[in-house]
C-alpha cells in the first residue's frame, strides 16, 4: 500500500509527455498515471458504442494492453488522447463485428438541433425481432448516398468513423460551423427518407 502511494506521489511531479518518454524508455510504473488519467474517459466512449458494462470493462482493459505494446512506436504526431481515442473506437467496431450486431437509426431520437449532442446512432440487438439485418442495412447505404457529397462526407466521418466536430472540420478544411451546418441537413434530410421506412409504410425512392 506504502510503495503504491509512494509510486503515485513519484511521477505526480512528471507532466503527460514526460510519462510518456519514461514509459517509451522502459518505465513500465510511468504508464499507470496514464491509464488513471483517462481511464473514465475510455470507458465511457466504449461504453456508448457497446452498450454493455462488462464488455466495455473488458474493451477498456484491451485499449490500454494495446496502447501500452504500441506505445513504442508512438511519435507524437498526434495527442495522446487523440491517438487512444482511435484505438478505444477501432476496439468497439471490432468488438460490434464479432457479436455481428447492427448500427442502426433511432429515428425518433434523431436531434433536430444542429447542436444536440444526442447520439444519433445506437446499437439495438433486440431491433432483430422487427427488422432483417441485410435489408435495413441496404436501406441505410441507399439513404446515405443520397445525401450531397458534402453531407454525405461530414457524416460517415461523424458517425461512422466517430471523428469529433473539431478533426473533421480540419481534415475537410472548413470550419467547425460548417460541418455543423452539414450535420443538420444530413439528419434532417435521413430523417425525412428513413421516417416511413421506420413506420412499416411505403418508401417514396
Amino acid at each position: 500500500m506504502n510503495n503504491a502511494l509512494n509510486s503515485h506521489e513519484k511521477y505526480k511531479r512528471y507532466d503527460e509527455q514526460e510519462l510518456i518518454t519514461r514509459t517509451q524508455n522502459g518505465d513500465a510504473e510511468a504508464f499507470n498515471p496514464l491509464v488513471r488519467k483517462y481511464q473514465q474517459k475510455i470507458y465511457n466512449l466504449i461504453y456508448r458504442k457497446v452498450r454493455d458494462q462488462e464488455a466495455a470493462e473488458d474493451l477498456c482493459q484491451e485499449v490500454f494492453l494495446k496502447a501500452w505494446q504500441a506505445l513504442p512506436k508512438f511519435k507524437r504526431q498526434s495527442a495522446f488522447y487523440t491517438w487512444l481515442y482511435q484505438i478505444a473506437v477501432n476496439c468497439s467496431i471490432d468488438f460490434l463485428r464479432q457479436q455481428n450486431k447492427q448500427i442502426v437509426f433511432a429515428c425518433e431520437e434523431l436531434p433536430q438541433n444542429a447542436d444536440d449532442v444526442l447520439p444519433m446512432l445506437q446499437v439495438h440487438p433486440s431491433t432483430y425481432q422487427v427488422l432483417e439485418q441485410k435489408e435495413l442495412g441496404d436501406i441505410i447505404r441507399i439513404a446515405i448516398s443520397h445525401l450531397p457529397p458534402g453531407q454525405r462526407s461530414v457524416f460517415r466521418l461523424r458517425y461512422f468513423h466517430d471523428l469529433p466536430i473539431k478533426m473533421i472540420a480540419s481534415r475537410m478544411n472548413k470550419s467547425e460551423g460548417t460541418v455543423k451546418t452539414h450535420l443538420y441537413h444530413a439528419r434532417r434530410k435521413l430523417r425525412i427518407i428513413l421516417l416511413p421506412y421506420l413506420q412499416n409504410e411505403p418508401l417514396e425512392w
